[in-house]
């Protein structure tokens, strides 16, 4: 049994193949563990009569007087019936942060598209600061004065609310998840989701549905500014959430398998949909010859609108939507669209199951609603008189002035 030395390292052959270990004559329970291609120290010892041996580190990292302290240290922990391996796992488990957390979450859920990039994009954006912090350093405090400060107008003319709901709404999830997962000694590393400070003081902020729609008077300079855009495919973006009140990662996210212009119908995959059913729309006159114009004209991508290279789809930009909405003076989010569209198809008379159908509606707690079938061929004729409406609000003030000119 040798003792550990630099010169007696500095003279060891490594092995051809398998593993040689050097155990010290000084210290019992040190050794060095030889292969092919590195050196480590090592320390071997018993825990509760269960042998365990624990790597110190690489040789070029310790000198051998240094892998003795560090060994004598183990040695100890292991004298008194702590296992270092799973001491070290404990240390390691108190210390996982909120990314690891979160990226541990994306790696067992099944997840939306659509929820993957919420969380990638809102989590950064508002708890940048906190993806670094341990889950267990995350206080009740903290919650309740960031969900606080996130509460602040946006250029959209919204108060904020609804996106500090949301981001505390997702790290109440990923701390749930936590809870369930990582343990120490049989109990889970959060006792209590300091999210819940918001519900116990009342602090979630009210629910305001948004009620903004582009309103008729303002629809032909919105139009305008739209058609004064630089690049065509936005253009015919916002036009076809307009025509078909798609919400916006699903009309970005259209591919053109997803168009069928034999039978003139358009299908939103339910991946993409939110209540994760099919969604098929037949097209309009209009909408047909725009996305026919597009398809005749497409570059080498698999999306009707593709992002810069075209191996993605496009990403909406809100200095456009910015930029139209100062032409326009019409402020608006992409969402108000769909809430434009519904508006326009309840004013003509349609149907309650056919508005339903024509939003994607699930009608959860409708029981009658689940058992109509309603085929697509029906919602033709809406489809095309939605349209028809539109083009006309959208051209009232040039056929108002054509008419007064005349």
């Amino acid at each position: 049994m040798p003792k550990l030395t630099k010169m007696f390292i500095s003279n060891i052959q490594p092995p051809e193949k398998g593993q040689v270990i050097y155990r010290d004559s000084i210290l019992q329970g040190l050794g060095l563990r030889v292969t092919p291609k590195s050196m480590s120290y090592i320390v071997e010892g018993r825990v509760n009569g269960s042998f365990r041996r624990i790597s110190l580190g690489k040789e070029r990292q310790l000198t051998p007087t240094n892998a003795r302290k560090k060994a004598m240290k183990v040695l100890s922990t292991m004298a008194s019936g702590k296992d270092p391996a799973a001491e070290k796992a404990k240390k390691k488990l108190r210390g996982a942060t909120l990314q690891e957390v979160l990226d541990h979450y994306f790696s067992v859920r099944i997840l939306k598209p659509n929820t993957v990039r919420a969380y990638r994009s809102m989590l950064p954006r508002c708890l940048g600061d906190w993806l670094h912090l341990p889950v267990v350093a995350i206080t009740r405090d903290m919650v309740e004065q960031r969900h606080l400060s996130l509460r602040r107008p946006t250029k959209q003319g919204t108060s904020g609310e609804a996106q500090a709901n949301t981001v505390m709404r997702m790290l109440g999830t990923l701390l749930n998840f936590a809870a369930a997962n990582y343990e120490i000694d049989g109990k889970p590393i959060i006792l209590v989701n300091p999210v819940k400070r918001l519900s116990n003081n009342r602090r979630w902020y009210p629910h305001r549905r948004r009620q903004s729609i582009i309103p008729d008077h303002k629809l032909p300079a919105w139009y305008a500014a739209v058609m004064e855009l630089r690049h065509q495919k936005v253009k015919d973006y916002l036009m076809l959430l307009l025509l078909t009140g798609l919400r916006r990662t699903e009309g970005a996210s259209l591919r053109w398998e997803d168009i069928d212009f034999q039978s003139k119908v358009l299908t939103v995959r339910a991946e993409l949909a939110k209540n994760g059913n099919e969604h098929r729309l037949p097209l309009s006159d209009f909408l047909y010859q725009m996305l026919h114009r597009r398809y005749l004209n497409r570059a080498d991508s698999e999306y009707v609108f593709p992002g810069q290279g075209g191996k993605h789809h496009m990403v909406d930009s809100d200095h456009v939507i910015e930029g139209v909405a100062e032409k326009a003076d019409c402020p608006f989010i992409l969402h108000d669209l769909r809430r434009t569209f519904l508006t326009v198809a309840e004013r003509l008379a349609l149907s309650y199951v056919v508005l339903k159908k024509l939003a994607n509606h699930s009608g959860r707690n409708d029981t009658t609603f689940g058992y109509i079938v309603v085929d697509v061929e029906r919602l033709r004729e809406p489809m095309q008189k939605i349209t028809n409406e539109f083009l006309r609000l959208c051209n009232k003030k040039v056929q108002e002035q054509d008419s007064s000119s005349q």
